[in-house]
């Protein structure tokens, strides 16, 4: 039996469009209650291998049953009654192909559900399945782009995507923070437009005060429905560092003790050996007799050599 046109409307957009939500699907699960004269509806998310669930109940006082071994057992699609001293409940399960599984639930105290009742939870369990797959891809883009904006902040570069005409479509919050949220790329499209083959390309912003933009043409390489991305613009940020985690993976790259780490922490981060000295709190001639041993330790030749070692290896991303 095909879903009702006004169940299209009350029940299927608000569970596809659910995905987008800050708490994904309590529109939905508030229609289905509504629907059904339901006294509550649940949602309960499994995330496969890591047996970590997620519970989304409509009222958020709702109690349906958490009984684990008892709802793995039951055959994805089909709707089951939920065994309880006190109500009525139903409930189907739903297999996402990525390897989450999902129970779909509502009660009542008074009186059973019907077979119709029944029946629209077993329709609707093929497109929950829709929906879980996207929201899992949603979520796994969404952390993979915090990784990376992590990752990006730490070695101090921030970047703006372009498309073929200049238009931005995306901006790191790197990029943000360095050239505004309202930025618009203002004297920029008509250089993104312009570039050729693989050649970037080096602009001012907006004018000789503002920050330099390298522009590199991007080959996608799969068709998208939206614009385009063409053109990545990196822009150069203030690193994060804490010198005290990059002293403790100096000692363990390099072997050193803590003060001969710290020395060779300040001085990447630009210290003189005097200024060095002041900030650890030594004397100029107990730094000297510690870079003397961090030199020989990094087979390094002096201040610049070091300095360029410690750029090239992972103690630069602290």
């Amino acid at each position: 039996m095909a879903i009702a046109r006004a169940d299209e409307t009350d029940l299927l957009l608000p569970l596809h469009e659910g995905v987008h939500e800050a708490r994904p699907w309590t529109t939905f699960l508030t229609r289905l209650r509504q629907r059904v004269r339901a006294d509550e509806a649940g949602l309960i998310i499994s995330a496969g291998l890591e047996e970590r669930e997620t519970h989304l109940l409509v009222p958020a006082t709702a109690t349906i049953p958490d009984d684990r071994s008892w709802r793995r057992a039951l055959r994805p699609g089909r709707a089951y009654a939920i065994e309880e001293r006190e109500g009525f409940g139903r409930v189907v399960r739903v297999d996402e192909p990525g390897g989450a599984a999902a129970w779909l639930a509502m009660r009542r105290k008074e009186r059973d559900f019907t077979a119709a009742d029944a029946a629209l939870l077993a329709r609707l369990a093929p497109h929950l399945a829709i929906a879980l797959r996207t929201r899992r891809a949603l979520d796994q883009g969404r952390a993979a782009l915090e990784l990376s904006e992590e990752a990006l902040a730490r070695a101090g570069i921030a970047w703006v995507g372009f498309d073929g005409d200049g238009r931005i479509l995306s901006m790191s919050k790197g990029a943000v923070a360095v050239l505004g949220a309202r930025w618009a790329g203002s004297g920029v499209g008509s250089v993104v437009a312009s570039l050729k083959d693989d050649a970037p390309q080096v602009v001012r912003v907006r004018d000789e005060a503002s920050p330099w933009i390298l522009l590199i043409p991007y080959r996608e390489p799969l068709e998208a429905s939206w614009p385009r991305l063409a053109t990545i613009g990196l822009v150069a940020t203030r690193r994060m560092g804490d010198e005290q985690a990059r002293a403790a993976v100096l000692a363990t790259l390099f072997g050193l003790p803590p003060s001969e780490a710290k020395l060779a922490a300040a001085i990447a981060g630009g210290a003189s050996l005097s200024e060095a000295a002041d900030q650890l709190g030594l004397t100029i001639e107990t730094a000297r007799n510690y870079s003397k041993r961090l030199f020989a330790k990094t087979r390094t030749r002096g201040q610049l050599d070091l300095v360029r070692l410690i750029g090239s290896s992972v103690a630069r991303l602290v």
